[in-house]
């Protein structure tokens, strides 16, 4: 699953905890986000920057929901989850044996085995909701190409961590 699917796949509360930490927590980076998908729609910012923030929003979900956005909605999703998310990057880093420093990896491993991945899913699950846990698994899967095998036999294989259907 890709970023802009996992957009369409989360819960409208989660969609709107992503979006409330990048418009609290990294400003610059909320407003880069909205001129960019703005330039995108060959809107004028300005137009999008005087909406309230709700109609801001649902401007950007809309907008990260498409296809075309999808670097874009993977940079909010990363953002997210290493700035506003690193206890429940630590927690699987840790439990699959991932060096990092504050969940940031410097080098991935060349294999996960399935064991492991099983591991590190018990333990998202254990201190973390499933929804979140799926979000960051399956960006996790993303930074590498294809994934790790083992890796994604065990999300295979957890029910809990099964998103609904992009549209």
């Amino acid at each position: 699953m890709n970023a802009q699917q996992l957009i369409q796949s989360i819960s409208k509360d989660l969609q709107q905890e992503i979006l409330n930490h990048l418009f609290k927590e990294h400003k610059q980076a909320y407003r880069m986000v909205l001129n960019t998908l703005a330039a995108n729609r060959k809107l004028r910012p300005v137009f999008v920057e005087r909406k309230n923030k709700d109609d801001q929003f649902t401007f950007v979900l809309d907008q990260l929901r498409l296809r075309a956005n999808e670097n874009v909605a993977e940079q909010v999703i990363q953002l997210w989850l290493l700035k506003g998310q690193p206890e429940l990057l630590k927690t699987f880093l840790d439990a699959v044996g991932i060096e990092h420093k504050n969940g940031e990896v410097e080098t991935l491993p060349e294999e996960i085995t399935e064991e492991q991945g099983k591991a590190g899913i018990d333990a998202l699950l254990a201190a973390h909701s499933a929804e979140k846990a799926a979000v960051y698994l399956n960006l996790f899967q993303m930074q590498r190409p294809g994934g790790w095998e083992g890796l994604a036999k065990a999300i295979a294989a957890e029910p809990k961590l099964v998103l609904p259907a992009a549209a």
